[in-house]
């Protein structure tokens, strides 16, 4: 307690004769308020947040299934190497390990709902649907290796740039191997005989959070001014998936599935189409009855898709490069894979136009001085973003920018209260203040350090006072 008012009349004292900026000392300080608050409501159960100086007990709720944990390939070949899948069920075990371990902050929700195939298939092609359920079996049935389901033949422009796509999808599926190379992006994405149901359950995984997150946002009492936030613990991620490709361990685009289920259905219509979940049932049979019509633009919810992953989410770009509905912003280490998207000039095209803002940085010389400072520019000065005025946010929550993980990281990305900043910069910025936020897990792969940092974003979001940041500051 001394350290925390020690801490206090050093902001104050900074506050009256310092022109430099103190938001990173006032985050320190709010963290060890909320810290010592939520320490002293331990035994009730109740995890205590800040909002304009009053506690809450409302714990941030956790979507999860164990089915995250059954896509295991053994191995994949990157970067010229033949190594342990690097995107490993390890990864949802240490976030799971500390939300266990920390009962009074976290509301798990287990077990998930099923809302079939129909809101996937609003963003991916039924053929494609019908390919990742399928290929591991006709793989296994052509006699191929049960545990190396890899592409190694891909459909490029050159390979075949004068024939039709109906022509060359046609020569591809006379063989697994010609599938994979028309489906798939690149080598780390490898197929077992769960792969299928991981994923599957991994996007009814952020369906189920959606609902919650749309539940929550309709009881609440028109006074109640507490942002609301629900996180989608999901496993494999999605931002590499476009809507036929498969690509950086991504199946299913599970936060643009996401962002169309919030747009097109309802909470009554996500309740007509909510059952028990039974990855059993996901048949891709008659998939093309299955799309729904989409709604005219002018009804359509906006929502914002923050990517804060070490890698360019190419696949979401992609998705929604000609939507205005849809406001996607990376923020990412360049020049990295996925190697050919991920620049400033990738703006969006026709209704889409200004609607991609992609933040590439040297992640050679990026500190989190620098990293916090170009989010907090682009949430809270860029125009178009504020201007956009979305309805709900989504946070493409990936965490491999930490300095030492094994396959990216900002190299000077080396403080742990720089991922409890930014959930703060996601409530408290002017583009984002008071909008609900569905928190959508995408990569991070230093598996021991893994649930600590998700844990600081998440309760930098949930501890960070109900006010807007300061713009001045």
């Amino acid at each position: 307690m001394c350290n925390l008012i020690t801490e206090t009349i050093l902001f104050f004292f900074l506050l009256r004769f310092s022109h430099i900026s103190l938001i990173p000392y006032f985050n320190f300080i709010v963290k060890d308020f909320c810290l010592l608050l939520a320490a002293r409501e331990e035994e009730s159960g109740h995890f205590t947040t800040m909002t304009q100086g009053t506690a809450t007990s409302d714990k941030i709720k956790v979507v999860y299934c164990e089915d995250g944990l059954l896509h295991n390939p053994p191995f994949e070949v990157t970067s010229g190497k033949i190594k342990p899948y690097v995107e490993s069920p390890e990864r949802l075990k240490s976030i799971k390990k500390y939300i266990d371990e920390n009962p009074s902050m976290f509301q798990l929700i287990s077990p998930i709902s099923d809302y079939t195939l129909k809101p996937i298939l609003d963003i991916h092609r039924p053929d494609y649907i019908a390919f990742l359920e399928s290929i591991y079996q006709e793989w296994v049935n052509a006699g191929l290796p049960k545990d190396a389901c890899i592409g190694d033949t891909f459909a490029q422009l050159s390979f075949a740039s004068k024939l039709s796509e109906e022509v060359l999808l046609k020569n591809a599926n006379q063989h697994p191997t010609g599938k994979m190379g028309y489906y798939l992006g690149d080598m780390s994405v490898s197929f077992m005989n769960e792969t299928w149901r991981a994923a599957y359950a991994s996007v009814q995984i952020v369906l189920t959070a959606a609902h919650e997150l749309l539940r929550s946002i309709e009881n609440s009492e028109a006074n109640d001014k507490q942002s609301k936030m629900v996180y989608a613990l999901c496993r494999p991620p999605g931002h590499h998936s476009s809507d036929h490709l498969a690509a950086g361990y991504c199946f299913i685009n599970n936060a643009a599935v996401a962002a169309a289920f919030l747009q097109n259905y309802s909470s009554k219509d996500m309740e007509l189409l909510q059952r028990p979940y039974d990855p059993v049932l996901a048949t891709t049979t008659n998939l093309e009855n299955m799309m729904l019509d989409e709604k005219p633009i002018d009804e359509k919810k906006k929502i914002l898709i923050l990517d804060i992953d070490y890698h360019h989410g190419n696949g979401t770009q992609e998705i929604f490069y000609d939507d205005s509905t849809v406001f996607y912003i990376s923020i990412h280490g360049y020049p990295d894979y996925p190697h050919f998207t991920g620049s400033v000039d990738e703006k969006g095209r026709g209704r889409g136009l200004g609607y991609n803002i992609n933040i590439p940085l040297d992640p050679e010389h990026t500190t989190d001085e620098v990293y916090l400072k170009h989010l907090y520019h682009v949430l809270n000065t860029e125009k178009t973003v504020v201007n956009f005025k979305a309805d709900i946010v989504i946070v493409s929550l990936g965490l491999d920018t930490w300095f030492e993980d094994p396959i990216a990281g900002m190299k000077g990305l080396r403080e742990k209260h720089t991922y409890y900043t930014i959930g703060q910069y996601i409530k408290q910025s002017e583009a984002t203040f008071g909008k609900p936020v569905l928190f959508v897990q995408e990569g991070g792969y230093t598996y021991d350090k893994l649930g600590e940092l998700v844990g600081q974003v998440l309760q930098g979001f949930a501890c960070s006072s109900d006010e807007k940041l300061r713009l001045d500051a």
